[in-house]
């Protein structure tokens, strides 16, 4: 088991109501991650995966330890301790 870390901004910070948390992982996946979340707050659902469940949507970045990536495997393993954060797409001005 493993604990990872997860950081909570814009859309994702007011549905949950944190800015942090940490989850307990059995299978060490990001698909994991992602069924824990969602089972925690089911509106989340729809800012993460595509229609099908399968796919992260492609408007969301997902950095890792602040490694920041659009494309990621839902299988992808993850390590004690990592910070996961979701990213929605943001502009300056």
């Amino acid at each position: 088991m493993i604990i990872v870390e997860v950081l909570y901004f814009a859309d994702f910070k007011d549905i949950s109501g944190k800015s942090r948390e940490l989850f307990l992982l059995e299978k060490k996946s990001l698909r994991e991650l992602i069924d824990l979340i969602i089972g925690k707050y089911p509106k989340i659902k729809d800012l993460i995966l595509e229609n099908n469940d399968n796919k992260i949507k492609n408007t969301i970045s997902i950095a890792i330890n602040d490694n920041i990536t659009k494309s990621i495997d839902l299988n992808i393993s993850l390590n004690n301790e990592d910070k996961i954060a979701f990213l929605l797409p943001f502009s300056g001005g």
